[in-house]
């Protein structure tokens, strides 16, 4: 049974529109009631509750069948995964099987709905009005595909009426009912969908990105049905006692002057989160926004709470689950970034092309993995709110214990000051673990823009204050089971690839990764930007049997200088990289399965997808992409 409909609330709705009628009929038969103008814009008379329900009911099984769907997708995949990991691994020089589909209707899957864009190529470019302004992205197929059903679900259910009645206003009035049931409903996903710390993220391996989309659309949808749900309202209030008894009803009645603000904040948002709006003041935007939502649900809240409705249950539900979240934020906050007399320290430097390298010391450890990112709050510069980077670099404490103890590795940042108590808990078989943290970002606007250009003032151009990370989020995808990875990065995109070539490289050297080889294509405006990722780079590339694993192409689209190629495994390329043209030669020259992932600005995944996409018919190949679009 569904938790959205309970049988007793089917037949409480249905007892209680029986005994109104009931009644109404007795006090009829006496002459003592008089017909009521405002019967079908008050009340249950005409609300179709039995009906609301089946369709409530419909809706959450499709919702709970999609999320088992994929969760049983996700384990098969992971087991596959696992077993080509195994296997793979014990025999790394024959990889054949695995370089070959077992199936064709799979990878047809994958190609054709699954990796591809909604039309030719487009998927993540922006469409662009201006550096700050731009309209967001299109959807890929298969998003299209959940979204185009959850849309005409919604609307054939709120279209699902009694239209034979004879009166119009019970038709209006069953509409009301039946919006507004939606609507509440929809806010519970709309909700959990926002959450950074969303339980079906890590359950079924979905991104955050994918989740904020769902979120958009399922924000979109709420808000138009609670329109909806007042404007049926309005018509028959209005058609029974005019625009007087509007404003008597909002005046008098608590449940209609609440449901009355929340609509108005709810059409606010809806205006304010257009995407050139959005995009244009994030984080202005962010911080009105979830004022707005949290005025809008209580008047949620208090519009249900005044007429003792049956989803008053839904929206405790999403106060629960909305404090829960902010609950665990703050605490995995301050458990990283607080101690007695100790907080975390930030340094922040400005590099080449408009850039700055960040260096936090958080006062405990913490697993870094490849491929998460972290929210960064820096009260000094922004006050309470936070931007999300991914994690550049992350030694572990072993290394940087060895750094502080050798006189010939120094570094312009200062250790972390509990450096004597990490030489008491680190032991030689324990996880990897670090309290160092590094990040590249470009100076864009908001906070990016605010750090480089402190960063620019400052002696040496490095300037040091205190802040907070929240994280790590992220990292559902693992490369071991992969005999070729090929890494593709723009710009600051590296940031996401540079943990995964040391975990390879390491996973190569111990046995336990099927890797056998691994490129690295990073694309940038000039050579000053290798700067950002030097020190990492140098460490990686002194690594042992690096030279049999990682290759490395450097394209320089607007070179300032003659370039020239740093050996024989790395190479500096003028102009641009070719895509196809790069993906065609690994393919052939595979080892096992390949995987190609992505981190760059939408045209740059996009052109990489395009050349990955008539490959995964061919043979196995999996295409990752990471991508934030807020």
């Amino acid at each position: 049974m569904s938790p959205y409909l309970h049988p007793r609330w089917v037949e409480q709705a249905a007892s209680t529109v029986a005994n109104t009628l009931v009644q109404r009929h007795a006090a009829e038969e006496e002459g003592g009631l008089n017909e009521d103008p405002l019967k079908f814009a008050h009340g249950l008379t005409g609300v179709d509750q039995v009906g609301n329900y089946r369709w409530v009911n419909v809706l959450g099984l499709c919702f709970a069948a999609l999320c088992i769907g994929t969760l049983i997708l996700r384990i098969v995949d992971r087991v596959y995964r696992h077993a080509r990991h195994l296997t793979a691994m014990g025999n790394p020089g024959n990889q054949a099987f695995w370089a070959r589909n077992q199936t064709t209707w799979w990878p047809w899957i994958e190609r054709h709905i699954l990796k591809a864009p909604l039309f030719r190529k487009r998927h993540n470019q922006l469409f662009q009005i201006s550096a700050a302004i731009d309209n967001g992205t299109l959807p890929g197929r298969w998003h299209t595909i959940i979204l185009t059903i959850y849309i005409l679900s919604n609307v054939a259910y709120c279209l699902a009426l009694p239209w034979d009645r004879p009166e119009s206003a019970s038709v209006v009035a069953a509409l009301r009912g039946r919006s507004g049931t939606l609507s509440a409903l929809n806010l519970v996903p709309t909700v959990i969908f926002a959450l950074r710390n969303n339980p079906l993220i890590w359950l079924l391996k979905i991104s955050y990105d994918d989740f904020n989309l769902m979120h958009r659309w399922a924000a979109r949808i709420t808000i138009v049905e609670a329109i909806v749900h007042t404007l049926c309202w309005l018509v028959n209030t209005a058609d029974g006692g005019g625009l007087a008894a509007v404003a008597k009803e909002l005046r008098t009645q608590e449940s209609y002057g609440w449901g009355m603000v929340a609509t108005v904040l709810f059409l606010f948002i809806f205006i304010q989160a257009c995407s050139p709006l959005r995009h244009a003041f994030y984080e202005t935007f962010l911080g009105i926004h979830k004022l707005s939502v949290m005025g809008a649900l209580i008047g949620t809240i208090l519009h249900l709470q005044k007429h003792k409705l049956p989803q008053f249950p839904w929206l405790q539900a999403v106060f629960i689950l909305w404090g829960l979240e902010y609950f665990c934020r703050a605490f995995r906050i301050f458990w990283f970034n607080f101690k007695p007399g100790k907080v975390t320290q930030i340094t922040i430097e400005a590099m080449p092309g408009e850039a700055v390298r960040i260096t936090a010391f958080m006062t405990k450890p913490w697993t870094p993995r490849p491929g998460c990112h972290v929210h960064m709050y820096l009260p000094t510069i922004s006050g309470l709110a936070s931007h999300p980077f991914s994690v550049a670099w992350s030694p572990n404490q072993n290394h940087i214990l060895n750094s502080s103890d050798s006189k010939s590795e120094k570094s312009s940042l200062s250790l972390p000051s509990n450096t004597s108590d990490l030489k008491k808990s680190v032991a030689p078989s324990a996880p990897p673990r670090s309290t160092q943290i590094s990040l590249i970002c470009r100076a864009r606007t908001g906070l990016t823009r605010s750090m480089y250009e402190r960063a620019c003032k400052s002696p040496k151009e490095t300037f040091h204050t205190w802040g907070m990370l929240e994280g790590p989020y992220g990292t559902h995808q693992s490369l071991d089971s992969y005999g070729t990875v090929v890494l593709f990065a723009g710009g600051v995109g590296i940031t996401h690839q540079v943990m995964y070539i040391k975990q390879l490289l390491e996973g190569f050297q111990n046995k336990t990764t099927c890797t056998q080889k691994i490129l690295l294509v990073w694309q940038v405006p000039d050579s000053e930007c290798l700067e950002w990722v030097r020190p990492w780079m140098d460490e990686i590339l002194r690594m042992k049997s690096r030279k049999k694993v990682l290759r490395v192409m450097l394209f320089i689209s607007r070179p300032k200088k003659p370039l020239s190629n740093i050996s024989e495994s790395v190479r500096m390329i003028p102009g641009r990289c070719d895509f196809k043209t790069i993906v065609q030669k690994e393919f052939e020259d595979r080892v096992g399965a390949m995987v190609v992932q992505c981190c760059g600005s939408g045209g740059f995944a996009d052109d990489v997808r395009a050349a990955v996409r008539p490959k995964i018919e061919e043979g196995s190949v999996e295409y990752i992409e990471e991508a934030f679009t807020y």
